[in-house]
């Protein structure tokens, strides 16, 4: 049986209302230090957001009191799912930008990112550092028009493909992987133009997904593949 997820996307002052209204208590220790941490108010709402949605949507999935749900991490960083104590038989990402939050659930590992640009980017510059060589070509034959969607949402199945698989977003591993567009049935990403900028999930090859956001139109589907053009070992 194959893999499933599911894509929730979600206003950060609304998931973050939820959240303070189930009062303190749902917080491990260690969320709360964290949390005590913060200073800033939309740093706040955005990690009790993300904490509680994934606790939520993961208790509604696996239809089980939320109150048995816990989030913790990986050693790699990947946020980790538990339930009673144990790894949960879920995989969880997220992501935020501007004032939208994006989660996934799947049993599978999975990757999210969501990218609104508050301020005006050197797309080229970028593109050079994480980019593969067929990705730089891509963004520079774009039209001027067309340039910063296109930037986008390489960058974002660039990051959601590190959040997949835990080892982040690393320029030289980047570069010597580039994303080639897919038919439905092959595909293991999937972006979606969003706002003024992206927004991408990861999944691994056959992983169906079961629900995707309300807010978000028809998706383009990708593989990811070894770059010809770049050396994995380029500095």
């Amino acid at each position: 049986m194959s893999a499933a997820a599911r894509l929730h996307l979600l206003p950060v002052a609304s998931a973050a209302a939820e959240a303070d209204a189930q009062g303190p208590e749902w917080l491990t220790e260690t969320e709360r230090l964290r949390l005590q941490a913060i200073t800033s108010p939309a740093r706040r709402d955005t990690f009790l957001a993300g904490h509680w949605q994934a606790r939520s949507l993961a208790a509604q999935w696996l239809q089980l009191d939320v109150r048995r749900i816990a989030l913790d991490a990986h050693a790699d960083g990947r946020p980790l799912l538990r339930v009673d104590g144990d790894a949960a038989p879920l995989h969880v990402s997220l992501s935020h930008s501007g004032d939208w939050l994006a989660l996934a659930l799947a049993d599978a590992p999975v990757g999210v990112d969501v990218e609104l640009p508050q301020r005006e980017r050197d797309w080229n510059a970028l593109a050079r550092f994480v980019f593969s060589a067929e990705e730089r070509q891509r963004v520079q034959d774009a039209d001027d028009a067309a340039r910063a969607d296109v930037f986008h949402a390489l960058w974002t199945l660039k990051e959601a493909r590190g959040k997949r698989s835990g080892e982040g977003l690393q320029p030289r591993a980047a570069r010597a992987v580039t994303a080639q567009p897919a038919e439905a049935a092959g595909a293991e990403a999937l972006s979606w133009a969003f706002g003024n900028g992206a927004l991408a999930l990861a999944m691994m090859p056959g992983t169906r997904l079961e629900r995707v956001g309300e807010a978000l139109g028809a998706p383009t589907y990708w593989r990811y593949a070894v770059s010809a053009g770049d050396a994995p070992d380029r500095d």
